[in-house]
C-alpha cells in the first residue's frame, strides 16, 4: 500500500488582514522553519577551555517558499504589498504538513523576487521568504 503523504500535500496559509488563514495557492516548494538557539560564551579566568551555552531564546529564522505568481490572485497580490511597503507589524500563519499537523506562527514578509522562467507561455513564479518573529505554535494533528 502507497503512503498517504503521496497523495497529500503541505499548505501554507496567512491572514490578509482580520480574520483567519487565508490558502497561498500555487506554491511549489517551502523551506525551512530553521530553530537555532545561538551560542552564548561563557568562558571565565578561571576556566581551562572555551564554554559555551545556547541562549534561552530560540530563533525560528526564515519560511522561504516559491510559487507560481499569479498577479490577478489577491493574496498573491497581498504578498507583493506586504514585500514591497514598509509596513509595520506581522502577519499570521499557518502551516500545515501532510500528517494534518499544524504550525502557527506570526512573521514579515521580507523578500518577493519574480521571474518568466518562459515568458512565451505567460508562466510566471516567484520566491518568496518571511522572516518568523516569536514562537511556533505546534498544534499536533
Amino acid at each position: 500500500m502507497a503512503s498517504p503523504a503521496i497523495y497529500s500535500k503541505t499548505t501554507l496559509a496567512v491572514a490578509t488582514g482580520s480574520g483567519s488563514p487565508v490558502l497561498i495557492t500555487g506554491i511549489t516548494n517551502v523551506q525551512g522553519i530553521n530553530f537555532s538557539r545561538p551560542e552564548i560564551e561563557i568562558t571565565t579566568m578561571e576556566s581551562t577551555a572555551k564554554e559555551y551555552k545556547p541562549a534561552a531564546l530560540t530563533d525560528a529564522g526564515t519560511l522561504t517558499f516559491g510559487l507560481q505568481y499569479n498577479p490577478a490572485n489577491a493574496v498573491h497580490a497581498y504578498i507583493v504589498s506586504q514585500s514591497a511597503n514598509a509596513t509595520v507589524g506581522n502577519d499570521i500563519f499557518k502551516i500545515r504538513f501532510s500528517d494534518n499537523t499544524d504550525w502557527n506562527f506570526t512573521g514579515s514578509f521580507t523578500e518577493f523576487s519574480i521571474s518568466a522562467d518562459d515568458p512565451s507561455q505567460g508562466i510566471l513564479t516567484a520566491n518568496v521568504s518571511v522572516r518568523l518573529s516569536g514562537v511556533v505554535d505546534f498544534n499536533p494533528a
